[in-house]
């Protein structure tokens, strides 16, 4: 329950995030604004608060119940589940649009639902970290370390990691930057899961 609260808190900033990958020049200062002060409706964001924290949650019950073990290689095969799942919630309009899906069309051909699928999926495998390594903590400290975590993942994941295809769109001839950028991100996003990753492997010691 405390996971899917978290989830929920993480989709405050979905306006933000959904103006940002929208733009295609610089914003005004007023539109910018406008979108911050719009009010937070947690019923429209149900939809968008369970796909990142369930799957993560699931794959603490297999760890629990000695399922499932941490370690590179399940690590990796986990984070292979996780961007199928995202494509297969995406594909059957089990959630709202996520905001890598307003990138589209991307270079080289890559299918935008992929790479937002990636991004999820990457949010999600920082969760199933976090919830893995604090889920013997006490229930205050559960609770401090737990739900911002969707939250900063999404910062880290759509304000990071998705800045280069950010900024690549701002710039007038975007054709070269775009694909830079396309392949920043995909670097980082590899970058970031190889962390988790290890991270996960320490756990099995």
């Amino acid at each position: 329950m405390l996971a899917l609260v978290a989830g929920q808190l993480g989709t405050i900033l979905e306006p933000f995030w959904r103006f940002l990958y929208t733009l295609q020049t610089a914003p005004a200062l007023g539109s910018l604004w406008a979108v911050l002060t719009t009010p937070f409706d947690p019923i429209r964001s149900l939809p968008a608060a369970w796909p990142d924290a369930l799957p993560a949650l699931i794959i603490v019950g297999l760890y629990w119940y000695r399922w499932w073990t941490p370690g590179l290689g399940s690590g990796l095969f986990t984070f292979l589940v996780f961007t199928s799942f995202q494509l297969l919630i995406g594909l059957l309009g089990l959630r709202l649009p996520t905001p890598p899906l307003f990138l589209a069309p991307l270079p080289f051909g890559l299918p935008i639902d992929l790479l937002a699928a990636l991004m999820n999926a990457t949010i999600t495998y920082g969760l199933c970290y976090v919830f893995i390594t604090v889920h013997r903590y006490s229930w205050p400290s559960m609770t401090i370390a737990i739900l911002p975590m969707p939250l900063l993942f999404q910062v880290f994941i759509y304000g990071i990691i998705g800045a280069p295809l950010l900024i690549a769109r701002l710039l007038p001839d975007s054709e070269w930057p775009l694909r830079i950028g396309l392949i920043l991100t995909l670097i980082l996003l590899g970058w970031c899961v190889a962390i988790i990753s290890t991270g996960l492997a320490r756990l099995r010691r």
